[in-house]
């Protein structure tokens, strides 16, 4: 790497004292989880299940989903659908809990109403003397009109009858979890449309914007790249809340200690992305706006966005871990399999790592042309995503044999195949798939950077480089389900494998 770049790279904040920093959040964590867990276990003996929560989480997710490209404003006729069908987000968890039978509606609506209290501040006016009253009419009407809404649902699924089978409740964690790894590859998009836009700067201060707390900051005034940059730490804020929520229900729910441990050790890791995310931005300890207290950290940037893929991949597997076919098939294997997935997660991370510098690394130009591109890091990544292809056809044939190999644990009588053949099977087509399209995905994104010639950025550009990084992140989260699946090949069952 030139010299130039290791200096323009280095973070200037200090170690000691963003160590420091990130010790105190844990401390604040551990408080938190030591108020939750109690509560969650006295909610959960009956006026608060597990699928509540998941739906009440999930239903919020698909609004800030909505209502993030709503905002967008793609004109007034889109704008409107996406409008209405971020109203029909509580509808339909309310429909699904009381068709599966897993959830109640108007507790989806209730947990769903007061996640979203996350966001209600910055709908607020500015005026101190209505603020009290504004705020009552606010949340008043949030919990109502969220409540009503997955009330209407559930009556639907009522009227309805016989759509979907009754389902008996799953495990609260597994659901938690799956909820929580859709709403961090939220994030992950979000995240690349920034990048993508080159406006991870347009806020200059953190943790709050422009002053304001980040949670009060007025929606009128999200425009341009202000909104992108700030609507991603509102995502980042919802995330925390999740696995947060996630940690404490397993620790509630006395799940295995290898889970309790896991959604702790992610709690982590998500607090700790979150503050590489700010540093990123101030690259020092500070709230000031000053341009002159700050210092934008290139090295923090970079290891943000590989650390934010790697903490999706750790949901997913907990996801998968945490899932009762999952641990029956575990079981089974006393003596497991060696797992082809472990080299694959190594080479996607080294791939994460160059895509990362190369886009990150990229220099502005001074007379108002296309960003200098750092050709060192292009070439590595190219380069390396031959070795990337080749892991991915290479342990997806693996999993699909071992997928595809008689195995001991099966149903003697049914010859029905174990849970962990149909996740070795899925997980193997899923890599083959995936690397097909971010292959295709890397050709396009390449093609429109190296064909820009102006400052301002194309929208297909933005695109292409957005899904060719949000499909990478899916590629290692599918490895290291891959990695999982692997756990329940018992050794005698990889001896047995068919050749492809």
């Amino acid at each position: 790497m030139p010299a130039s770049l290791i200096a323009q790279a280095a973070p200037s904040v200090s170690v000691p004292g963003f160590l420091a920093m990130y010790a105190g959040a844990l401390a604040a964590l551990a408080v938190l989880l030591a108020i939750a867990v109690p509560v969650l276990r006295a909610l959960g003996r009956g006026a608060l299940r597990g699928g509540d929560l998941a739906l009440g989480f999930a239903a919020t997710v698909g609004m800030w989903s909505l209502g993030y490209v709503a905002m967008m404003r793609p004109g007034l006729l889109a704008g409107e659908a996406l409008f209405a069908l971020t109203l029909s987000a509580p509808a339909f968890m309310g429909w699904l809990a009381a068709r599966r039978g897993v959830a109640t509606p108007w507790k989806v609506g209730a947990v769903s109403a007061t996640v979203n209290l996350l966001v209600v501040g910055s709908l607020f006016s500015r005026d101190a003397g209505d603020v009290w009253r504004e705020g009552l009419l606010w949340i008043g009407g949030l919990y109502a009109a969220s409540i009503a809404l997955s009330v209407f649902g559930g009556w639907v699924a009522a009227r309805m009858g016989g759509m979907l089978p009754a389902q008996r409740a799953g495990d609260p964690v597994n659901q938690f979890a799956t909820v929580s790894a859709i709403t961090v590859f939220l994030l992950l998009i979000t995240g690349g449309l920034v990048t993508g836009l080159e406006e991870g700067l347009a806020v200059p201060d953190w943790p709050n914007t422009f002053g304001h707390n980040m949670l009060l900051y007025p929606i009128s005034e999200m425009k341009g790249g202000v909104y992108y940059e700030h609507v991603h730490r509102l995502f980042g804020t919802l995330v925390g809340l999740t696995t947060l929520v996630l940690a404490a229900l397993a620790w509630a729910n006395r799940a295995s200690v290898p889970i309790r441990w896991g959604a702790t050790a992610l709690l982590a890791a998500v607090t700790l992305q979150g503050l590489m995310g700010g540093m990123r931005v101030t690259g020092a300890i500070t709230m000031s706006q000053a341009s002159e207290d700050l210092a934008p950290s290139i090295a923090f940037a970079v290891m943000h966005g590989v650390f934010g893929q790697a903490v999706f991949a750790g949901l997913c597997v907990l996801a998968v871990a945490s899932c009762p076919a999952w641990r029956e098939s575990r079981a089974a294997a006393v003596r497991a399999a060696s797992n082809p997935a472990v080299a694959l997660i190594v080479i996607l991370l080294m791939q994460l790592v160059l895509g990362a510098l190369y886009r990150h690394l990229q220099i502005p130009s001074p007379d108002g042309g296309a960003p200098a591109q750092p050709k060192w890091a292009m070439h590595a990544h190219l380069s390396w995503s031959m070795v990337a292809l080749a892991a991915c056809i290479w342990a997806g044939i693996k999993a699909m044999r071992a997928g595809a190999a008689p195995s001991a644990a099966a149903d003697a009588v049914a010859k029905a195949p174990s849970a962990g053949s149909k996740g070795l099977r899925r997980t193997g087509a899923a890599l083959h798939g995936l690397v097909t399209v971010q292959v295709v995905l890397g050709l396009l994104a390449l093609i429109w950077v190296l064909k820009r010639d102006s400052a301002a950025i194309p929208a297909l550009e933005v695109v292409f480089t957005t899904a060719h990084q949000a499909t990478g992140a899916l590629l290692l989260a599918s490895a290291a389900m891959a990695w999982a699946w692997f756990l329940t090949v018992p050794a005698e069952q990889a001896t047995a494998m068919p050749e492809p």
